[in-house]
């Protein structure tokens, strides 16, 4: 996995819009934050960019930038526009596809092993 762009023992800032630019015909990921109990990463989808299905072992949640998605899961198909935002259960199936050049930030809570 690509390394965090921030370190979680340094205040930092930065603007999700430009961290995450779109490209053409692809779908791009990029970490922002990873530690034992956090995980964040912002997705750039062009639009009819599609995530099969797949899961996690994380609560997860979705936040839309920019764009529109649909968004499977649970059984239900959801659409989400700018400023929606997505909860899912750990090990929830899920799917996605980009209606439009879109922008996410998707936000893992990890469970702390001890």
């Amino acid at each position: 996995m690509t390394q965090a762009m921030f370190d979680i023992t340094r205040i930092s800032n930065g603007n999700l819009l430009d961290l995450a630019p779109i490209v053409e015909g692809a779908s791009v990921s990029k970490p922002l934050v990873n530690s034992r109990t956090l995980r964040q990463i912002v997705f750039a989808m062009d639009r009819g960019q599609v995530i099969s299905e797949h899961q996690a072992p994380f609560l997860a949640i979705v936040q839309v930038l920019d764009g529109r998605l649909r968004f499977g899961v649970g059984g239900e198909t959801h659409e989400l526009g700018p400023h929606d935002w997505l909860l899912m259960p750990p090990d929830a199936p899920h799917d996605l596809t980009a209606l439009e050049p879109t922008r996410f930030l998707l936000t893992l809570g990890k469970e702390p092993t001890e």
